[in-house]
């Protein structure tokens, strides 16, 4: 219990030193600040930063536990559920999400911290997903459609069929005025089949819906 005390207080000590630095660009100065309050180097006042802007909680920055669990297995029985319930349940429902390997390991170490358990490593959860996605494989392999081969678009002439693509780009936009982060834009594309030519782009900050289907 004091070990979850000892983290809870971490996780709380760092949350107060991130907070006031905002959303925006954190230079090295403030960096170093933040590490002598923190004492830790200042290059780790950046990761800590990532996940507390990931998920701005105090448990995202709660120190990882180290070694064995103390009931002497890997991980127990409890993060198990946590990280199946993750990969079968939370993952599929998210369909917007830019790096699930990322946000599925930031959500499956939320669940834990919030449940005072063991804080899983990232190749952990790989595995585990890993393994959720071939089992899936093989069961629509074992489907009986799944010998049928998948169909194609062809396409003989120009225009006869026009792809249309959203992303989320990779990039925050801030405000020109007070350098707030507004959001990251999404990027719609139409492509043509039979050229493989870009015949238009769209770049909005809203998401793709059934609303906003025509590319100017």
């Amino acid at each position: 219990m004091a070990g979850a005390n000892e983290r809870s207080s971490r996780a709380e000590k760092v949350a107060s030193v991130l907070r006031p630095l905002g959303r925006g660009p954190l230079s090295r100065e403030q960096a170093v600040v933040a590490g002598q309050l923190l004492g830790v180097h200042w290059t780790t006042v950046y990761r800590l930063r990532r996940r507390f802007l990931a998920d701005p909680v105090a448990s995202s920055v709660a120190p990882y536990r180290r070694g064995p669990s103390p009931d002497g297995g890997r991980l127990g029985d409890d993060v198990d559920k946590v990280i199946d319930e993750v990969v079968h349940v939370w993952l599929p429902k998210q369909r917007q999400l830019a790096h699930p390997a990322t946000n599925l390991v930031l959500e499956v170490r939320r669940r834990c911290a919030l449940a005072g358990l063991q804080l899983p490593s990232r190749t952990t959860i790989g595995r585990r997903w890993a393994k959720h996605r071939e089992s899936d494989a093989l069961k629509r392999a074992a489907l009986p459609d799944a010998l049928k081969a998948p169909g194609s678009h062809v396409a003989k002439y120009p225009l006869e069929i026009v792809q249309v693509d959203h992303t989320q780009a990779d990039v925050l936009l801030v405000s020109e005025y007070d350098r707030r982060v507004i959001g990251r834009p999404w990027l719609t594309l139409a492509l043509d089949v039979a050229t493989k030519c870009v015949l238009s782009f769209y770049v909005s900050m809203d998401r793709p819906g059934r609303q906003r289907w025509v590319c100017y």
